[in-house]
């Protein structure tokens, strides 16, 4: 009996369509499992903390002692501006302060020379007073003429105009002690401002990495604020995801989670939840979305969490990973 080559056929169409419909099965269950098990998302970067090392001061850069992908300590003098005048400034208001102590010693010996001649004025103006009592009652008793009566009692005028114009010079001087130590003052802090100018010539790492970016050279004049550079600190790393807010009701700080560097294929990474954002990553964009215009077209929103990089598979360990800030990482939260 010969056989029905329709049968053949079939059994040539029907196998290619077994196995698309049993590969759209696995892809569909894979993805439930997926979508069941996980939270996942592929917009998650590598990140660690930067600082921009600049001048607070005007001046132009010096020296370097440190170059891009260099690695720093704690501490290291990377950036020395030229202190030339600064020095020199310095200097001056030194010499402000001995000229300004020299004026106080002067103001000071001035007064007490001053404070002397009052007692000797009192003197006086006590023996005209006692002068013109006797002559007051010798020219009742005309044993004196009109006329040495009032020459002594010119003399008592004068004596007691010669003591008032003694006190109120006496004030002045005590009003120039102050002024020269306030003079001194000044002087010393204008002398610490430069010292502290000085200081901010020099400028140190402030904790363990390397040199991310170098965007000055020596020559440059580095404006107050402006980065010199960027420091990375290579020694603390996490993964930076940003989450829809529809997902957040299922998230929660502890939450395990694991991650792949497209650095490093093959490779899995473990981690867990340290930290959740408190704003959407919308609200520090460079132009913030503003609504008040009317043109309201919602877009759901993304927030930020922080992931703890805590291990890996295939019996390596994390420190064996070279990290860089901004690595691309596909991250997926374990649902609890």
């Amino acid at each position: 009996m010969a056989k029905d080559p329709t049968k053949k056929g079939n059994k040539k169409v029907y196998i290619p369509m077994v196995v698309v419909i049993i590969l759209v099965l696995a892809g569909a269950g894979y993805w439930y499992n997926n979508y069941m098990k996980y939270i996942s998302t592929d917009d998650a970067i590598i990140e660690s903390d930067n600082v921009s090392l600049g001048s607070k001061i005007l001046g132009r850069i010096a020296k370097l002692y440190a170059d891009e992908g260099d690695s720093i300590k704690a501490g290291q003098l990377l950036i020395e501006l030229d202190s030339t005048d600064l020095v020199a400034q310095k200097q001056q208001a030194e010499s402000y302060i001995k000229q300004a102590s020299s004026l106080v010693q002067q103001s000071e010996a001035k007064l007490t020379s001053d404070d002397e001649a009052i007692k000797v004025l009192e003197i006086n103006a006590d023996k005209a007073k006692t002068d013109l009592d006797r002559a007051t009652k010798q020219r009742e008793a005309d044993v004196i003429s009109q006329e040495q009566f009032e020459n002594i009692h010119k003399n008592f005028l004068s004596a007691n105009a010669q003591l008032q114009a003694a006190q109120v010079q006496l004030k002045v001087s005590g009003s120039q002690v102050e002024t020269a130590k306030a003079t001194v003052v000044n002087a010393v802090a204008q002398a610490n401002i430069y010292t502290t100018q000085l200081k901010n010539t020099k400028i140190y790492a402030p904790f363990d990495g390397l040199v991310a970016k170098r965007w000055s050279l020596p020559g440059d004049i580095a404006q107050p604020g402006q980065t010199i550079l960027t420091v990375n600190n290579n020694k603390k790393f996490w993964v930076s995801v940003f989450i829809e807010e529809t997902q957040l009701d299922r998230i929660h700080v502890g939450q395990k989670a694991i991650f792949t560097l497209d650095a490093y294929s093959g490779y899995v990474f473990n981690g867990s939840v340290s930290q959740i954002g408190n704003n959407t990553a919308s609200r520090f964009a460079l132009i913030p979305p503003n609504n008040a215009a009317g043109n309201f077209t919602k877009i759901t929103q993304r927030v930020q969490i922080k992931l703890a990089i805590e291990n890996v598979n295939r019996g390596k360990k994390v420190s064996d990973f070279t990290f860089l800030s901004g690595m691309s990482v596909v991250m997926k939260i374990i649902k609890d």
